[in-house]
């Protein structure tokens, strides 16, 4: 071959290795269910279990490598219960056999951490691995397909149903570098890229009914992602942020809707009590005006004991052991926190990430979606902004420096200014594989997400707007009058919940000016047990496709109570029985919600299931 000959070659030959085709992924594997469930958080396994148990083929899609979002990957495992619930009265049959597992791991223990937050307190390692229990004879069988380490690329829409679903697939290309190596703000973006890259290859889905009859779709699916990812996908109407002031949401801000306003997000992570001293290094941006400077115990009256025990998730001692409690008591010591006692830490004033603004939201508004491109075919990334995850990220490690070698507090110097908060040396930050969160970095897998899109119902007599539960409907004429009146009946309940509107507000601007309202209604006291409607699950436009976690059809506000642990399960546990229940009956959810005969036969099923859908009680004395 001529020189020539050889320089041409060369060229064509680098251009080959370097063009687009030659990096496409491998070949698109096609995968059949009767129900996609996307999003392996507490309601997306809540409604995996339900459709599983009533015969569906179900696939699971989970971001990460571990299911249970709050309980595991999000590393909030203490269970926000209300009080009632704690009596079980209000519990799923699946969710109260999640706790006995707990338990029965720890041997029998009531709460592993003697935390005081909750009656359970646990690893989220403990968490992952009991719901990887709960699932294994499905996935033996071959009924369930788990597809963790995978993201909802696209959806192929046909009329008024979703056709088929493309997912990702990532996969390490080395253990060392994998998806546990870094948090998640370095990867986010490369996981939604179709092209594989240094660190991941990717395996390319097609998710698609398992079934056609009469040419119909054959499947339900239900989105139970974190922060309502299908919903701008799908084309459906949905809220973010929050609402303007109404009559039935008498506590909203009167200046109107504010789209960028979510609640906190959260990375949280586990100190242990050592014997030798820690001296970390002090992260970067430390010193900027949003971390460090902000960080508090909160009021007086909390201090490193009460805050370490307030999730903690290890003690091997009885803090209410008789010796201990004497001298607790003669020395007023409060929380005797003891060597290996190990604390989650998840706290307002410390590791939440509140600044959402324009700029700085996580959750991108369907106008930043279009202005970026994301609406586009194919070019879908997640839709969040990943240079917010990544000051969270920041936040958190920023925390726990604080908590270690800080020396102010923002809230209790307003109050008195001579306060100094003393060094706590002793606590190690815990990270690695065999680490409570698992992570070679010490966060959490995923932030803990409080509020995402929420989906607006369809229009009904009342809800010329679509339907919604507002704030009128847990709280009589509204929680900032301290009205007593009982929770709103819904006839379509499908479910059960109890909790305070517990707000972690978010900051709207850059000098700390919180959501004007919120805390007027925080941990409202007059809460009651509520219900879970069925029209709160099913969204306009897209017949065969549900709501199955907080991305139901609330307000901001109400989003506060619905969002818990409990309540999400209920909320899941109720999309996977519609969804088993309109495939054998044939019918779309919304027939359903607007069938009495149908509706009713659908509340049996849930009941004979184990999910209770009413209850007699309404407030705590």
């Amino acid at each position: 071959m001529f020189p020539l000959d050889r320089w041409i070659f060369g060229i064509l030959l680098a251009f080959a290795i370097s063009s687009p085709l030659a990096a496409q992924p491998n070949p698109v594997k096609t995968i059949p269910c009767d129900v996609l469930v996307a999003g392996g958080g507490l309601g997306g396994v809540a409604s995996a279990l339900e459709a599983l148990r009533l015969g569906q083929k179900v696939c699971l899609t989970e971001i990460t490598d571990w299911l249970g979002g709050q309980v595991s990957q999000q590393g909030v495992s203490a269970l926000d219960e209300g009080r009632s619930e704690n009596k079980e009265v209000l519990f799923s049959k699946q969710y109260k056999e999640f706790r006995r597992r707990v338990r029965k791991h720890y041997g029998g223990e009531h709460n592993p951490g003697k935390c005081w937050v909750s009656q359970l307190c646990f690893s989220p390692q403990v968490g992952a691995q009991v719901l990887e229990e709960m699932l294994e004879p499905y996935q033996r069988s071959g009924q369930l397909v788990v597809l963790t380490n995978t993201v909802i690329q696209d959806l192929e829409l046909n009329a008024h149903q979703i056709f088929s679903v493309t997912a990702i697939t990532h996969i390490p290309k080395d253990p060392k570098q994998g998806v546990n190596s870094l948090p998640l703000s370095h990867f986010i973006e490369d996981w939604y890229n179709p092209i594989p890259s240094p660190r991941f290859a990717k395996q390319r889905l097609s998710l698609v009914p398992a079934s056609r009859q009469n040419q119909q779709l054959k499947w339900i699916v239900i989105d139970a992602t974190e922060t309502g990812e299908l919903l701008p996908l799908a084309g459906v109407p949905y809220r973010l942020g929050t609402d303007r002031q109404t009559p039935r949401e008498p506590s909203a801000r009167a200046t109107g809707t504010d789209p960028y306003c979510t609640q906190a997000f959260t990375y949280s992570f586990v100190i242990e009590h050592t014997f030798f001293p820690q001296f970390p290094s002090k992260p970067a941006e430390y010193d900027s005006p949003f971390h460090g400077p902000s960080y508090s115990f909160g009021e007086e009256g909390n201090t490193f004991p009460v805050i370490f025990s307030y999730r903690r998730i290890k003690s091997d001692v009885y803090p209410g052991d008789f010796l201990i409690k004497m001298i607790q008591q003669f020395f007023q010591l409060g929380d005797v926190i003891y060597l290996g006692d190990q604390s989650l830490q998840n706290w307002a004033w410390g590791n939440d990430w509140r600044l959402s603004t324009a700029t700085s939201n996580l959750v991108l508004t369907q106008q930043q979606l279009e202005a970026q491109g994301q609406m586009t075919k194919g070019n879908w990334r997640g839709g969040l902004r990943s240079s917010a995850l990544a000051n969270a990220e920041t936040h958190a490690y920023g925390y726990y420096y604080w908590l270690v070698k800080g020396t102010t507090d923002a809230q209790i110097q307003k109050v008195n200014p001579q306060y100094s908060k003393p060094y706590f040396l002793q606590y190690a930050f815990l990270k690695g594989a065999d680490s409570p969160m698992g992570t070679e970095h010490g966060l959490s897998r995923y932030p803990y997400i409080r509020e995402g899109r929420r989906i607006i119902g369809r229009p009904s007599t009342g809800y010329s707007e679509g339907f919604t539960i507002y704030e009128t409907d847990l709280n009589g004429q509204g929680s900032s009058t301290g009205n007593s009146k009982p929770t709103r009946f819904f006839p379509d309940s499908v479910g059960l919940g109890q909790y305070p509107l517990d707000f972690h507000s978010c900051i709207i601007n850059e000098n700390f000016a919180a959501s004007p309202y919120e805390a007027r209604i925080l941990l409202s006291p007059q809460y009651k047990a509520y219900q879970v409607p069925l029209r709160a699950l099913i969204p306009q436009k897209i017949d065969n496709l549900l709501a199955g976690s907080k991305n139901i059809a609330t307000s901001h506000i109400t989003n506060a109570a619905y969002r818990i642990h409990a309540t999400e399960w209920a909320i899941g546990a109720a999309a996977g029985n519609t969804a088993a229940f309109a495939l054998r009956n044939n019918v779309i959810p919304a027939e359903v919600a607007n069938s009495d005969t149908l509706l009713k036969a659908l509340q049996t099923q849930l009941v004979k299931q184990g999910n209770p859908i009413e209850t007699s009680i309404f407030a705590e004395p």
